[in-house]
């Protein structure tokens, strides 16, 4: 049961990135999005992804998707005041060191590349709970007050609030 309420959920989910991609919303689109994202959760499941990765890389739905909307608004605002310093030419490039209190390497994962999607900052490196970043802002080197700046909510986002 739970694992036909995953499917469930997962299906919506495609469906409506289906949609999205599509730019139309009509019962055909809706029930492709739906028919491909089963497909691809059932491929996945016999054929890439075999054991019980559920649990490995664990983060709930409304965790998901709180996080992909604060991602999408964060490249935004961070895409903005990048072009604005190129523009103006305001550049202060540094390698800055920054920590995580997230423990999976799934979720710091996931950290380093919303570091990286967000315009003025790339992720080069990672050793244990320490994520190396490369920032168009550079503003200190001190991990504890870079750190913030650069992790924006992303952090607390991924760890559904515990950290």
């Amino acid at each position: 049961m739970k694992r036909l309420l995953h499917y469930i959920k997962m299906m919506i989910v495609f469906a409506v990135v289906w949609v999205i991609l599509e730019e139309r919303i009509d019962g055909t689109t809706v029930l492709m999005g739906a028919l491909i994202g089963l497909g691809t959760m059932l491929v996945t499941d016999r054929y890439v992804l075999r054991g019980d990765y559920q649990e490995t890389y664990r983060l709930g739905f409304w965790t998901a998707l709180r996080y992909v909307a604060s991602l999408i608004v964060q490249i935004y605002v961070a895409g903005v005041q990048a072009v604005y310093r190129v523009l103006t030419r305001k550049l202060n490039v540094g390698i800055v060191d920054v920590k995580t209190s997230l423990t999976s390497d799934f979720h710091i994962s996931l950290l380093a590349n919303s570091i990286t999607l967000t315009p003025g900052t790339v992720t080069l490196d990672r050793k244990g709970d320490t994520l190396k970043v490369i920032w168009i802002d550079c503003t200190t080197t001190d991990p504890d007050e870079a750190g913030p700046q650069i992790k924006l909510n992303f952090e607390s986002l991924i760890s559904g609030g515990r950290s």
